[in-house]
Formats: structure tokens, C-alpha cells, sequence
């Protein structure tokens, strides 16, 4: 009954790191006849170590290798069961083992000092499954909110990320199955020594599913930075050619005006208003006192009047001559390509941008608002995208803004309400110096 309870105990906390994999087909008629199978398995080698088959008589050893076959038959079991390699399910693996083990240790210790768990639950085999189950679901909550969501394991392709993934769980598993078995003795322990190995069962467990989590977060910060990065050398490609693209139009703009001069007495007056109209619309040029915001307006006005956006530009852009091109690039870009999709779902008269750009002292204001429908979801106090397109690095802006903001000194908020979406970026004109 026990052998059963254990596996029991171990299946709730793996689930715990396995749930957020992608389910195999037919994924009930796989998971519930293999937990069976699996049930059984563990039974018949935990009889088969303790025959006189085997002689083996060192109680430390018969757990130590019933614990090891236990792992590798659950290990099979959820593989055959959540499309994810080898390698990713040792690393779950070993993290829902820690789990049990920390659990199993912390009941240990409160046993200590109440004498029994759950005492009012009647004696029986559903009730000793029942009591297990109320017994471990609140520390599996608190596991699965304080480490597993937040794990990510989709790192693995990263050499770097996997081999010490591998080696952590390695030495959870030796901390689970080897330590902690043959530390034990065949005589009595006192109190203060069951109470001192459960402890360090306890703070070892805990340190490497906090490890696991840290290594998770660092590799998925190390995965954005390297996004932010190709980010930002394809704005610093796409500036480039729109300064090309830009100059072109306005020379080809300043030859037509020319030539319009000349012929002015063939054409009705009518029709010299209609081209000098059109003429306009591809002639416009900010002054605003940074050239790149110049180009990045401009090259925006053009795609704003082919979809009857209305953005509109107020402030000195000379207060951003510190930044580099491709950052200045990349703050307004973002920003007014965002805005740009917003309001194209809108009614005409809503599609309004407004980019305003104030300094006082070394603090820049860049703030762009526009409106927008639907509801949004926020993470981490940026808005997170409703587009799976990774390959236009989709999402990836926003981060991109703040990380330049964080590098001057300054920050990035968002407020979104009554329709109306505001983007604030603030930033300190020595603020990049001084983060040096």
C-alpha cells in the first residue's frame, strides 16, 4: 500500500511540470491505462527487491534502486505521453521529484509536532488516497505558482542552457535518491537529527527548483536580448533605406515642380492645383531638428495618408540629438507603427496620431497617443501581442522601447482607458553615461 501511495504522491507532482507541455493524441486513452501499467510495475519491483530472490539485504539499497526504477518508469510514462524529448523530460522530471521529496520532508516535520495528519479522515485505502491528495494540494499550488508556470523550457536547443539543465537534475536526483537514503541508519534517530535531515531535505530541494527557475529566466532574458539586438540592426537597415527612399522622392518632387513652372500655360489651372496637390503629399518634410525623426515622420506621413491617418507631431526633436540614430529609429518606429495599427480597425475620424516630444533640464519626454478598441492584456506593464508572427520580431517592440528608455536612465509607461492608448517614454539626456 505504501509503494502505491508513494508512486501516487510522485504522479500528482510531476504532472505539476509536465502540464504545460503539448498532450500527445488521444492523450486520455494513453495517460490513464499507462498510470495502471506504471502502477503495477513499481508494485511488482519493489516485490521483486524485497524476495530473497535477489538477497539483498541492505534496506538503504532496496530503496535506493526501488526509487531509481520508480523515477525511470514515471519517466517513461509522461514522455509517452507529452511530445517533448528525452532531455526536457529529465530535466520535469527531476524538478517533480524534488517536489515530492520537499513535500514528503515538510509533512514529515509537521507530523513531529502534531502527531497525526489529518486525524479526522477514517482509516481505509480510498481515504489513505483522499488524505494524500488534500495533504499535498496546497503545497503543490504553492510549487506550481512560485516555479512551474513561470518554467520554460523551450531553451533546450542552447547548448549552454541544456548541459546545465542536465547536470541540475542529475544532482537533484542524487540529492533525492542517494544522500538522502544512505544517511540513514538501522538504529533510532533522535528527534533533532530527523528534524535537522528533513530541514536539509527541505533547503536542498528548494535551492534547485529555485536554481531551475533562475536558469529558466536567464535564458529566456538572454533569448529577448538577442531579439532586441537583430531588432535593432533591422531598423538600423531599414533607416538606411528610407533616407535613400526619402531623398529620392524629394528630389523627384523638386524636378516635377520645375517642370510644372514651365509647362504651367498647357495645363488648365484646375489641373496645375490637382498635381501640385498630389505633389505635396510626397513633398512634406519635418523640420523638427533631429534628421532622423525628420525621415521617420516623413516616411510615416506617406503611410498614414494612404490609410487617412492623421498624425500630427508637436515639441523639438533636437532634444533627442543624444540618442544614436538607430535608437531614435527604433523609439518613434515602434511606437508609431503600433499607433498606425490601432487605428487602421477605427472609424476615419478616430484615426488620429499625436506624437509629443517636451525636455526640461536632462529629462526627455516622448509621448504618443492614438485610439484603439478592444480589450488588452498586459504583462509585465507592457501590453502583450495578439500576433503569433515571430519572424517580424511582432511583440518584440515594446521591450525594444523600454530597454533603450532603461539604458538612459528612464522607464516606459503605458496607459490604456476610455478608449484612448498613451505611450510615455522618459528618458535622461546623461542617463547613459551615467549607467556606465
Amino acid at each position: 500500500m505504501g509503494v502505491i501511495l508513494t508512486f501516487f504522491q510522485n504522479l500528482i507532482c510531476w504532472a505539476l511540470f509536465f502540464h504545460n507541455y503539448q498532450r500527445r493524441t488521444h492523450f486520455a486513452i494513453r495517460f490513464f491505462p499507462l498510470c495502471v501499467l506504471s502502477g503495477w510495475l513499481v508494485y511488482s519491483v519493489n516485490w521483486l527487491l524485497q524476495s530473497p530472490v535477489l538477497g539483498l539485504n541492505q534496506p538503504q539499497l532496496i530503496m535506493f534502486f526501488y526509487f531509481l526504477s520508480e523515477f525511470y518508469i514515471l519517466l517513461v510514462l509522461f514522455h509517452s505521453c507529452f511530445q517533448i524529448g528525452w532531455e526536457q523530460a529529465l530535466y520535469s522530471a527531476s524538478a517533480g521529484r524534488a517536489t515530492q521529496h520537499l513535500i514528503y520532508s515538510a509533512l514529515k516535520l509537521i507530523q513531529l509536532k502534531t502527531g497525526y495528519l489529518l486525524p479526522w479522515l477514517p482509516s481505509g485505502v480510498l481515504t489513505s488516497f483522499l488524505r494524500n491528495f488534500l495533504l499535498y494540494l496546497p503545497f503543490c499550488l504553492v510549487v506550481y505558482f512560485g516555479f512551474a508556470r513561470k518554467m520554460d523550457t523551450s531553451h533546450y536547443g542552447k547548448r549552454d542552457f541544456r548541459r546545465l539543465m542536465n547536470l541540475l537534475s542529475v544532482i537533484i536526483l542524487f540529492i533525492c535518491m542517494v544522500i538522502t537514503r544512505f544517511t540513514r541508519s538501522s538504529g533510532v534517530w533522535d528527534l533533532s537529527a530527523v528534524i535537522a535531515q528533513n530541514l536539509y531535505a527541505i533547503t536542498c530541494c528548494l535551492l534547485c527548483l529555485i536554481i531551475q527557475s533562475e536558469l529558466c529566466k536567464r535564458a529566456k532574458l538572454s533569448e529577448e536580448i538577442e531579439t532586441i539586438r537583430r531588432l535593432w540592426q533591422a531598423d538600423s537597415k531599414q533607416l538606411a533605406e528610407r533616407k535613400d527612399t526619402i531623398e529620392m522622392i524629394n528630389m523627384k518632387c523638386h524636378d516635377i515642380r520645375h517642370r510644372l513652372e514651365n509647362y504651367r500655360l498647357l495645363v488648365s489651372t484646375g489641373e496645375a492645383s490637382e498635381i501640385e496637390s498630389l505633389i505635396r503629399i510626397y513633398d512634406q518634410f519635418y523640420h523638427t531638428g533631429n534628421q532622423t525623426l525628420d525621415v521617420l515622420l516623413t516616411d510615416r506621413t506617406l503611410l498614414c495618408e494612404k490609410d487617412h491617418i492623421q498624425l500630427s507631431f508637436t515639441g523639438n526633436g533636437g532634444c533627442l540629438n543624444f540618442l544614436t540614430e538607430t535608437e531614435v529609429y527604433s523609439l518613434l518606429g515602434n511606437a508609431l507603427g503600433n499607433a498606425a495599427e490601432a487605428v487602421c480597425a477605427l472609424e476615419e475620424e478616430k484615426r488620429q496620431i499625436s506624437v509629443i516630444i517636451r525636455s526640461g533640464g536632462d529629462v526627455v519626454s516622448i509621448n504618443v497617443t492614438n485610439y484603439y478598441q478592444g480589450g488588452l492584456r498586459f504583462e509585465d506593464g507592457l501590453p502583450v501581442t495578439t500576433r503569433s508572427d515571430s519572424q517580424d520580431f511582432h511583440g518584440y517592440g515594446m521591450k525594444s522601447m523600454r530597454a533603450i528608455a532603461q539604458k538612459y536612465g528612464g522607464e516606459l509607461t503605458v496607459m490604456a482607458e476610455d478608449g484612448v492608448f498613451s505611450l510615455t517614454i522618459w528618458l535622461l539626456a546623461g542617463g547613459a553615461q551615467q549607467a556606465q
